[in-house]
């Protein structure tokens, strides 16, 4: 039987509206994420408080929300659904998009347990992961979209770093819509990514898009007939000025094809009568006007310049935010890829021209050459987009082969925490990525290896290893009992949220525990109890 984290209750609900919410933290393989499962339980808390019976999925005792617990969560919230339902689903975590044999991609919503990016894993992802598509079809065979109406609320990045030689794009949630019945709204616009922490405001429990979408929600929960095309433009707006403000860029997209009404939030009350919000000053039986009719014969299009000559005649408009919002929304859905269009090779291939021609052409008219030219005429240019498509010359695991964490030295391979990002790439070059030093998210920066399930965050100068670590610990603690880390170090300092903290030379110990048992290692360059904060 599914024991779900938590089902939030207590508090009557107005029939027919239903919320599932997921947030995943702590992951095996990709990057831990700070503010996801906060995410999560705040929205589904303000989602109970607008009247919604709300499902809230995150870590229990048992552990994260690997992908069997994810589906059992997706297949007994379907089964309470009736064919009037208004269903919103809400995830904050890591998303991956897949491309499928046709040339198209395919999103996933990534579990805990979902293997990492690597060449040739793509399957090992799709049967771990969590396809948005089948989310989509699950609830939606549920929905008459006569008398329903769903909505998915997606807090994952889509910033499409490309691997050329992996099957998979990291970090990406698709474009397209996910199906006729369904509304989307992303926390982010694709090829960006979605903020997890702000470096200007570290006390906030929430990533950018949540955080301005609660306090929206909370703001008209009164408000009879407020909908997502009231919500929207707000949270868009505010959410862009919230990141500028911290030197960031974060900007929501929404996606809604179904040709109908959009989703409303806050329903009329049964057998009354009451306007949809369209937007924050308008209502769908607004006054006529000649900016009302010119709105009422383009709000249903889906081509973004209906919505650039509706702009361009009423700049001052009724629903200028709302036009504002859907020209992005069907432009985004049209326009290519600035970084895969630099990969396609013109008209005229130069697959007959010579390797000289093709470097004097280079070095005459270095403007001219595609990305892909230049990955293969000049492969020591550095430039950020090109070391995010190139691969190695060669594969190699020197510096690997073997890997020893010593939890009495507190060194990985003679490492120390405090050592800089270039040292330990120069140390141990099978690094899979890394987040520049001071940034607000990934403790403040770090070198990942997520091939050997370790990861040196030199931003906050500690060294954690997981359960799946591919090195070896000495003493030899991973995976081992409680029992045998207190035979080995006595009583520990302290202890918070289960972890047990030690007082070493060089800092401070940190064991975490799943079930008894030794699930991951830390070790800090500080002191224990800042050691403990560290988030």
């Amino acid at each position: 039987m599914l024991i779900i984290s938590s089902l939030l209750g207590s508090q009557t609900t107005l029939a027919g509206q239903k919320a599932l919410v997921v947030g995943i933290k702590d992951y095996n393989y990709w990057s831990r994420l700070q503010n996801s499962r906060n995410d999560a339980e705040d929205m589904a808390q303000t989602l109970q408080n607008l009247g919604f019976e709300t499902t809230l999925i995150t870590r229990n005792d048992q552990g994260e929300v690997n992908n069997e617990r994810f589906n059992q969560a997706l297949q007994q919230f379907s089964q309470n659904l009736r064919p009037d339902d208004r269903v919103i689903f809400f995830y904050s975590g890591h998303g991956a998009a897949i491309p499928t044999d046709s040339g198209s991609t395919e999103g996933y919503l990534i579990a805990s347990n979902t293997p990492a990016p690597s060449r040739g894993n793509k399957v090992a992802i799709q049967q771990n992961a969590i396809s948005l598509k089948q989310i989509a079809e699950t609830i939606s065979n549920k929905i008459d979209p006569d008398v329903g109406s769903i909505l998915f609320m997606i807090d994952a990045c889509r910033n499409e770093v490309i691997n050329r030689g992996a099957d998979v794009v990291e970090e990406s949630t698709p474009s397209q819509p996910l199906s006729k019945q369904i509304e989307v709204i992303y926390a982010t616009s694709n090829g960006s990514t979605s903020l997890d922490k702000l470096p200007t405001d570290n006390q906030s429990r929430n990533g950018v898009f949540t955080r301005v979408a609660i306090e929206e929600l909370n703001r008209h929960k009164n408000r009879q007939g407020y909908s997502s095309d009231a919500f929207f433009p707000a949270v868009k707006t505010k959410a862009l000025q919230l990141a500028k403000a911290a030197g960031k860029n974060q900007v929501p997209a929404w996606m809604n094809d179904t040709g109908r009404e959009s989703f409303v939030f806050v329903p009329c009350p049964t057998d009354q009568a009451c306007n949809v919000i369209i937007d924050n000053s308008t209502t769908i039986n607004h006054n006529s006007s000649a900016d009302k009719q010119f709105w009422d014969e383009i709000k249903n299009s889906t081509d973004a310049n209906d919505y650039r000559a509706y702009l361009k005649q009423f700049p001052n408009g009724s629903f200028v935010a709302l036009a504002e919002s859907r020209r992005d929304k069907y432009s985004q859905s049209t326009k290519q890829s600035s970084v895969l269009e630099s990969l396609r090779l013109p008209d005229n291939s130069k697959k007959d021209m010579s390797v000289d021609d093709m470097q004097k052409e280079r070095e005459n008219n270095p403007n001219g050459t595609s990305i892909y030219d230049s990955l293969q005429l000049k492969p020591k240019k550095s430039t950020a987009v090109l070391d995010s498509l190139r691969l190695p010359e060669k594969l190699t695991y020197s510096g690997c082969e073997r890997i020893v964490f010593d939890l009495d030295k507190g060194t990985l391979n003679g490492l120390k925490a405090t050592a800089s990002q270039q040292e330990v790439k120069n140390a141990l070059p099978c690094a899979t990525g890394d987040t520049p030093d001071g940034e607000s998210y990934n403790y403040g920066g770090g070198v990942f290896f997520l091939n050997h399930n370790f990861f040196m965050y030199t931003g906050n100068n500690f060294i954690e290893v997981r359960r799946d670590f591919k090195g070896s610990v000495t003493p030899n603690l991973l995976q081992q009992s409680q029992e045998l880390v207190v035979a080995r170090y006595g009583q520990p300092a302290f202890t918070r949220r289960g972890d047990y903290f030690y007082t070493m030379a060089y800092g401070c110990l940190q064991f975490t525990f799943n079930n008894g048992f030794v699930d991951e290692i830390d070790v800090h360059y500080q002191q224990c109890k800042a050691a403990s904060e560290v988030r």
